[in-house]
């Protein structure tokens, strides 16, 4: 299970990593926070501010239904209001979802929050705190009641930059970055000696490519991804995929891993794998 904020969230760094275990017959879930209502329009022709959001899920839907990967749900959050909503609520959902799905493994934004972002960052706390609550059986008690049984998460994975992705990025001397509300945010990179997992998702990069492209109000419809797309999948920063191992309860790889699943594999035979 992946938990994101925004429409797109998953595409760049993720995107990939989603295609292949669901290529490999794993059960895997998108979880979005909102849906990208207060963002640009690259495409004035395909949206409008008013069904932003309406357009925005179906860009979503495209991009799960290209990936192989369920129908995204949505905690359904305001774009850029998640620092301020009800904080509890909103873990409680998260862990509500947790115990329903079961995940062995999940996906969320690191503390960073890729660059910043503010709502990046409150995910990756709900996220975070709700992967700890779903196993404690004391914790939103009255969702037991409903079916929901406590469930532990075996892993909890960080999506990273390598710090010479972010320094390719970089334009004209200056530091990659995303502006928000007229200032640039700048992207984080980790150090190679942080990042615990790479997944090569070479086998699936033109999937990748075509989930990206599903988001047009956001990337547009003529950009890199669309123009030079040979360039673009031959480069290794869209053909591995970067994690920080942040919690296991299967232990920790003494070396870099390639696979999310490492120490749980056995247990696919048994159940399946989300």
């Amino acid at each position: 299970m992946a938990v994101f904020a925004h429409p797109d969230d998953e595409a760049f760094g993720t995107g990939g990593t989603l295609t292949k275990y669901a290529a490999e017959d794993c059960d895997v879930y998108l979880v979005t926070a909102t849906r990208g209502e207060a963002g640009q329009i690259a495409e004035p022709d395909l949206a409008t501010p008013a069904n932003l959001p309406y357009v925005r899920e179906q860009e979503l839907r495209c991009a799960c239904q290209t990936y192989g990967i369920h129908p995204p749900r949505f905690l359904d959050y305001q774009d850029g209001q998640l620092p301020i909503v009800n904080q509890g609520q909103a873990v409680g959902r998260l862990v509500r979802i947790i115990r329903e799905l079961k995940p062995q493994v999940l996906i969320t934004f690191g503390p960073d929050g890729i660059y910043g972002h503010y709502d990046h960052i409150a995910v990756h706390h709900w996220a975070t705190i709700a992967v700890e609550l779903a196993a404690d059986p004391d914790c939103f008690p009255d969702q037991l009641a409903g079916g929901c049984r406590p469930h532990q998460v075996s892993k909890l994975y960080f999506r990273a930059l390598p710090e010479s992705q972010v320094a390719a990025m970089s334009e004209d001397g200056k530091p990659a970055a995303v502006m928000m509300d007229g200032v640039p945010f700048y992207f984080v990179g980790r150090r190679d000696d942080e990042i615990t997992t790479v997944i090569d998702v070479s086998d699936y990069v033109e999937t990748k490519l075509r989930g990206i492209q599903c988001h047009a109000t956001q990337v547009g419809r003529h950009n890199r991804f669309s123009d030079t797309p040979d360039q673009v999948i031959g480069e290794p920063w869209f053909r591995y995929e970067h994690f920080v191992l942040a919690r296991s309860a299967v232990g920790w790889p003494q070396a870099v891993e390639t696979d999310l699943f490492a120490g749980l594999r056995r247990e696919r035979s048994a159940d399946r794998t989300r």
